[in-house]
């Protein structure tokens, strides 16, 4: 029997990679006006919660992030709220009152800054593994950009050649 619901570790203060898919894998964020919804209520939420956004990208079926968290008893709540205002949103949206969007959310502490940058780039990479494109800059919803912008293109070629995205998650469940 698949268990739908992981153990979560809070701890505050502590950086996090986050994963959460759509119920059944469903494409419902398959359009750019659901992807929206999603990233600008994270960034909202974020904001709410005092939290800090490193990394993040969504796609069809699920997102993930990297983010640092002040209380480690915040994260239950983060989720419940942050996924509950969600598919709410895109359920009025679809016109489908009461259909589950979500399934759950996984979360890892993130221990060392090789684990952080790799999971950096992992997030960034997503587009590219799940063939939505062929180069990072080809997907927009996704803090790639950001960092194009900020840092510039050698920062991140850089940031991939130390920290290359090998399949450091043991399986591929989660996306």
């Amino acid at each position: 029997m698949q268990d739908h619901h992981p153990p979560h570790i809070y701890l505050s203060d502590t950086w996090y990679f986050i994963t959460a898919a759509t119920y059944n894998h469903t494409g419902y964020l398959n359009n750019d006006n659901h992807k929206s919804l999603i990233r600008d209520t994270l960034k909202s939420y974020i904001q709410k919660f005092n939290y800090r956004l490193k990394a993040w990208v969504i796609l069809d079926n699920h997102y993930h992030v990297l983010m640092k968290i002040k209380s480690g008893n915040d994260l239950h709540h983060f989720f419940s709220q942050f996924h509950g205002f969600t598919s709410f949103r895109l359920n009025q949206k679809d016109r489908k009152r009461g259909r589950q969007v979500w399934h759950n959310y996984w979360d890892t502490c993130i221990r060392t800054d090789i684990d952080f940058w790799t999971r950096f780039n992992y997030i960034h990479n997503n587009p590219v593994k799940h063939g939505y494109v062929n180069k990072f800059e080809d997907w927009p919803f996704t803090s790639y950009h950001f960092y194009l912008k900020k840092k510039g293109k050698e920062w991140l070629e850089n940031c991939f050649r130390d920290y290359p995205v090998f399949n450091f998650l043991d399986n591929d469940r989660f996306d």
